[in-house]
């Protein structure tokens, strides 16, 4: 199954010729000039979360601490009974593991350890002070914004949707890439081409490392493009989707 990951990741013949001045040094410029270090504010409640060597499920932590996020604000409850609600922690477990397997065929049956639990939790934390830093209300955020799908795309799961601005959610200890970049693009072109509210901004959150990225759509593609529009650049990705025969290239 090609998801948007996937198409992100690959496909560089494309991605050339619609994005040719996303390179790599456009990105390392990217991350100095639009990366918000939240923990360095004044009076900031943020942390870096360091990785413990007790963790192994990397990528299972990540989900099931944006899925405890994602009860606690749907719920309207705090951190310290959701914790206390084994149920709760059951049926978030679970639908981490339901997610991650749509991309990845790792095994995940085994549950997490003490410190994975520990650790997701204190990433989970981050979510509630990230909304407070946005000042936003609880109507204007919304987890996993559904998309319908474009040609050999099918449907989608994006990750946030806070008022005018489409967050992608990065758990890593990296920066931000151009894979990043080229998934939230497909996301957006997604959007675009519904009768849902448009996303005129985007942007990263990083839990694990406290790092907030905000940006112009109209803006990023203008400059990575070389000039062209969204619309023109839009059309080109929904071209490619069209198409039949497609082949995947290397990974770049």
């Amino acid at each position: 199954m090609i998801t948007e990951k996937t198409i992100a990741s690959v496909f560089s013949e494309f991605w050339t010729e619609a994005l040719p001045l996303l390179t790599p040094s456009f990105v390392r410029i990217f991350n100095e000039a639009y990366c918000e270090h939240l923990a360095e504010l004044p009076s900031s409640k943020f942390v870096n979360i360091e990785i413990s060597n007790k963790v192994e499920k990397h990528d299972l932590v990540a989900e099931f601490a944006f899925c405890a996020a994602e009860t606690i604000h749907n719920s309207a409850i705090t951190m310290a009974e959701f914790a206390d609600d084994k149920k709760a922690l059951d049926d978030t477990y679970k639908r981490a593991v339901r997610f991650l397997k749509r991309y990845q065929s790792n095994d995940y049956e085994i549950a997490l350890n003490t410190y994975e639990i520990s650790e997701s939790l204190k990433i989970a934390e981050q979510y509630e002070r990230f909304f407070k830093h946005l000042k936003l209300t609880n109507n204007q955020i919304i987890f996993r914004p559904q998309l319908k799908g474009s040609g050999f795309l099918g449907s989608c799961t994006a990750d946030l949707s806070v008022d005018d601005t489409l967050y992608e959610i990065k758990t890593v200890t990296r920066n931000i890439s151009g894979k990043d970049v080229r998934q939230i693009l497909i996301y957006l072109l997604l959007q675009s081409s519904s009768d849902d509210k448009v996303w005129t901004h985007a942007g990263f959150f990083n839990p694990r490392k406290a790092e907030h990225y905000r940006f112009s759509v109209d803006h990023l593609i203008y400059k990575t493009s070389g000039g062209r529009s969204k619309s023109e650049v839009f059309e080109m990705l929904t071209n490619f989707l069209g198409e039949r025969g497609v082949e995947i290239d290397t990974i770049f």
